[in-house]
């Protein structure tokens, strides 16, 4: 396995894992929801930092969205993808840095004619 694939498929594994980890924040928010309305009574404050996660949530889809669209637009301009310069705009560091790992250019197989993350 070449090092731009390995890398490839680093990168799925950790754009996969995030979207896992979001998928249940979310699930986790939905229930603290359900609680306070099921309470009837105002949201604690520590409900309220609770429900702060949405603004973590939406900020790392928005980071992970426009990561694979700047991959896109790399491939489709260039036949290459550089992970660091697609995730220059994230403005979440740790997800950057996750999602960045070397920075090494992935480029497409000469023969699969689109770049395609899924």
């Amino acid at each position: 396995m070449s090092l731009s694939s390995s890398h490839f498929i680093d990168m799925c594994a950790v754009s996969a894992r995030e979207m896992r980890q979001l998928q249940d924040k979310i699930l986790e928010l939905e229930n603290i929801v359900f609680t306070i309305l099921d309470s009837g009574k105002k949201p604690s404050s520590d409900d309220i930092k609770k429900l702060q996660d949405f603004d973590l949530i939406a900020q790392t889809l928005g980071g992970i969205s426009g990561f694979f669209e700047q991959l896109n637009r790399q491939v489709e301009d260039d036949g290459k993808a550089n992970l660091t310069q697609a995730t220059e705009t994230i403005t979440l560091e740790k997800l950057r840095q996750r999602l960045t790992h070397t920075g090494e250019m992935i480029e497409p197989k000469a023969s699969a004619g689109t770049f395609e993350a899924f």
